[in-house]
């Protein structure tokens, strides 16, 4: 006789969980094997980040390696090209350089916005002479051109 008291105390006991947990556990039920599913498709899509991050993170190291070793190699080939003697002709070429690149930034970075205001000037007044003609004459200039 326990067992079956017992057995109308768990149905019981399960009866109130139920009634407290409220409307919203009661249908999320049904939707356990979902949340299951995407959980375990969420676990596999954050697995598959890693390792791509990973390979990436592989490659981009190799690059940076072969990358410096190139430097390395062009920084010693120069400095094997000019001595170790560097000169007044050395230094008269690399101030000259530099002066050069300054002017040319500058004139760029000056020339730049007026270009740009004569490109839209021009445009402008193509645009008021193409729309100033009539409707007529633009027939008289279509016809002129088929004949």
């Amino acid at each position: 006789m326990r067992s079956s008291r017992s057995s109308v105390r768990d149905r019981e006991d399960l009866a109130r969980e139920n009634d407290h947990a409220g409307p919203g556990a009661r249908l999320a039920k049904p939707f356990g094997w979902l949340r299951a599913r995407l959980s375990r498709a969420a676990d596999r899509v954050r697995t598959t980040l890693r390792s791509i991050r990973a390979a990436l993170s592989r490659a981009a190291g190799r690059l940076s390696a072969q990358i410096k070793s190139g430097a390395h190699s062009v920084k010693t080939a120069f400095l094997a090209t000019i001595g170790e003697d560097r000169g007044f002709g050395f230094w008269w070429l690399v101030v000259t350089a530099a002066i050069t690149l300054a002017i040319g930034l500058l004139v760029a970075v000056l020339l730049s916005p007026v270009i740009g205001l004569l490109a839209a000037l021009i445009v402008g007044i193509w645009m008021l002479v193409r729309g100033g003609r009539s409707s007529q004459s633009r027939q008289t200039a279509k016809a002129r051109l088929a004949s």
